[in-house]
């Protein structure tokens, strides 16, 4: 799991229920997503969109590599059959890099 994904999404999406998405983290993970979230908690959410934006670029460029690799490329298939494709190369590659 990108921690950094978790902290921006729920920092901008669901503000309120953070400290309660926290708790389902492991203590390691807790400890790392609540030391990041000191670092980008009073950034403005302009601020925050935008670093989140990069991140699910940076991560879509790595996922395409991937496909490319195996012969695919992720514009050509059905919209419908993206995300599942996208999963089994993450299951395939390790969830946290493709």
């Amino acid at each position: 799991m990108n921690l950094e994904v978790f902290c921006y999404l729920g920092l901008i999406c669901f503000p309120e229920q953070l400290p309660l998405s926290l708790a389902l983290l492991s203590d390691q993970q807790k400890t790392e997503a609540t030391s990041f979230l000191e670092t980008v908690r009073d950034l403005p959410r302009a601020e925050l969109v935008r670093r989140w934006s990069r991140l699910r670029e940076g991560e879509w460029a790595a996922l395409r590599r991937v496909a490319a690799q195996s012969g695919i490329r992720l514009d050509d298939l059905a919209p419908s059959l993206r995300p599942h494709y996208e999963a089994w190369i993450l299951d395939q590659n390790g969830a946290k890099n493709p």
